[in-house]
């Protein structure tokens, strides 16, 4: 991976962990990804994030997860989708398909990496909805899932409520502004450009109706896979709020943290011990 500038970051960075910032080429677009490295690592996370609308609300959680992870020799791999944040590529030449292609690319190349060792998909919000649409078509050897919503359709709707009433003096109703996607229209909702085709598409996108249940889940593929309901304090995770932005800064995510890591030693524990 290239290296055209470190990182700036100083939130509790362990120690003997490096952190290599840089750019993948993927169909003509470059995306942009930090990689926190791990000496030995037993296991490697990809980190799929939030939709484009809520990145900056999760991004120092985000972060921290990265280095615990990194801290506990499990090497993981932050991203932006291409034409979100840092990555190139028009948003609105995008689509949830071209999104989970990202997740797809992003986790070959993980698993290309040595030395060979199990690799987690994880995601949040509508990184839950494209992790395991790449997990079901064999990517990955565990998935795990933070906030995962219904489909990629109730994503697209917090954001769009904000953008509702943040601008009521245009006596514009949220189902105005659904009508208007659903007409073929365009729409700037929060400094991105949504088509009718990313509106339409989001429905397609959608979990089955045991998306919860981690046992029937787990069976269907074979392979553990771990759902993580946010609420109470990691709900400001997904609030996408100025409030929600401050306090993602200084949220005790360590119940959350701590979790999430002793399922994932404990759903590799087995391969992890053949090797």
């Amino acid at each position: 991976m290239g290296r055209p500038g470190a990182e700036v970051l100083r939130m509790d960075r362990p120690e003997n962990c490096t952190e290599e910032a840089g750019y993948l080429e993927f169909h003509e677009a470059h995306i942009y990804c930090v990689l926190h490295r791990a000496p030995d690592p037993i296991a490697r996370v990809l980190l799929a994030g939030p939709f484009a609308s809520e990145r900056h609300y999760s991004y120092f959680p985000w972060v921290r997860w990265a280095r615990y992870l990194a801290a506990r020799r499990m090497e993981a791999l932050r991203f932006d989708y291409r034409g979100v944040g840092e990555s190139t590529g028009r948003f609105e030449k995008m689509s949830f398909g071209a999104w989970r292609e990202d997740v797809e690319f992003l986790a070959g190349w993980l698993t290309s990496r040595s030395p060979r060792v199990p690799l987690i998909l994880q995601g949040i919000e509508m990184g839950s909805v494209l992790a395991r649409k790449a997990f079901t078509a064999g990517v990955g050897d565990a998935l795990l899932l933070w906030g995962a919503p219904v489909n990629a359709n109730e994503v697209l709707r917090r954001p769009l409520s904000r953008h509702a009433f943040k601008n009521l003096n245009q006596r514009k109703s949220f189902s105005d502004y659904v009508r208007e996607l659903e007409s073929d229209q365009s729409l700037e909702v929060e400094g991105y450009e949504w088509t009718s085709r990313l509106w339409q598409e989001s429905f397609e996108f959608e979990e089955p109706p045991a998306r919860s249940d981690n046992a029937i889940a787990s069976r269907d593929s074979g392979k553990p896979v771990r759902f993580v309901k946010l609420e109470g304090g990691p709900a400001s995770l997904l609030k996408g709020s100025a409030m929600g932005y401050v306090m993602s800064h200084n949220l005790d995510l360590s119940d959350l943290f701590a979790e999430s890591f002793d399922w994932i030693a404990s759903a590799l524990a087995t391969p992890l011990e053949s090797q």
